[in-house]
């Protein structure tokens, strides 16, 4: 007998044990969503991708006045110039890293490929506003030739 109440004592008491740490669990996250939720709204925005892209940039442009040929300044600098599509601002760091490296032809043929690019770029903008140009032309005729046409009829 004193066994079984032993036993059913010590049930009870973990019992209540399991049952007091759960609800401490519970009550503790709701109230920790509530507090996530006031210390958000106190601290402001992170910056945009394209702004911590920028603000990295600058970051590098520095280290390059003090140091212009620091290889982890200009590599860094080429990236976010790639990343962002920026290909001029990308052939002048490109350019000091080949010259730093002369053996890395990857850097030599990333050089190539972006000074083509940059030609195949100017070459397309211009003949694209002589193309516009030349539709505005040929609609122009056009509209005279039907305006001919009717006044003949």
């Amino acid at each position: 007998m004193k066994n079984k109440s032993l036993q059913r004592l010590l049930v009870i008491v973990f019992g209540l044990a399991f049952v007091g740490s759960t609800g401490a669990v519970i009550v503790g996250g709701l109230l920790n969503r509530e507090g996530a939720t006031a210390s958000q709204s106190a601290y402001p925005e992170a910056p945009s991708p394209t702004e911590q892209l920028q603000s990295q940039a600058r970051g590098y442009a520095k280290v390059l006045e003090r140091e212009p040929e620091n290889p982890t300044a200009l590599l860094g600098l080429l990236q976010i110039s790639l990343q962002t599509g920026d290909l001029k601002t990308a052939i002048s760091p490109l350019k000091k890293l080949v010259t730093i490296y002369p053996e890395r032809t990857d850097l030599s043929n990333l050089l190539a490929e972006l000074e083509g690019e940059l030609v195949k770029q100017s070459t397309n903008s211009t003949p694209a506003s002589n193309s516009t140009e030349t539709t505005k032309t040929n609609e122009a005729d056009a509209t005279n030739q039907d305006a001919a046409s009717k006044s003949a009829n």
